[in-house]
């Protein structure tokens, strides 16, 4: 299928559905952090970085099916503000490609606490993640109320794959 991008038109020589996929996949599981942008109820803008693991429930080919986690403060001003503005825009990218090179993403979110109901399977997957990074285990004990920090998760709405001059739709469940 051919399209155009927001950015710049291309042609249907432009790489396949499959490959974009790939290379987000790629993306998300070879960088640790992530820009998190949030606002407040007045519409200022914050953003912050943080660690973040990728909650991949699907390896599908042809779509990208990615939640983010992450551990952070609740008196922090993006975990304050997502309360009262759960859209978020996130960012990921290598800042050590070279200028006018490499890749990045885009997504448009949905973030909160993880709720409850899924903290012991989400405290896992990040406590996994965060082991293979050489940092430490996590539990559900140890992110709950009262306890601090406390895992967040994003749920993405849309993304964008970035890359020679090109911002790309990626496919969603």
């Amino acid at each position: 299928m051919c399209a155009a991008s927001a950015w710049r038109s291309f042609s249907c020589d432009h790489p396949g559905v499959n490959e974009i996929v790939v290379r987000a996949r790629k993306l998300v599981e070879e960088n640790q952090y992530l820009t998190l942008a949030t606002s407040d109820t007045s519409g200022r803008p914050w953003s912050s970085t943080v660690w973040y693991t990728a909650w991949q429930r699907s390896r599908s080919e042809e779509m990208l099916a990615v939640e983010f986690i992450w551990l952070s403060r609740p008196e922090a001003l993006h975990s304050r503000n997502l309360l009262q503005r759960p859209e978020v825009g996130i960012s990921i990218f290598n800042s050590a490609q070279p200028a006018g090179t490499g890749d990045g993403l885009q997504f448009a979110a949905r973030a909160e606490p993880v709720p409850s109901a899924l903290l012991d399977e989400v405290a896992e997957v990040f406590s996994k993640a965060s082991l293979a990074a050489g940092g430490g285990a996590w539990t559900r004990v140890q992110v709950e109320e009262p306890a601090l920090p406390r895992l967040y998760l994003a749920r993405t709405e849309s993304a964008y794959l970035l890359g020679n001059g090109t911002r790309v739709v990626i496919r969603l469940p």
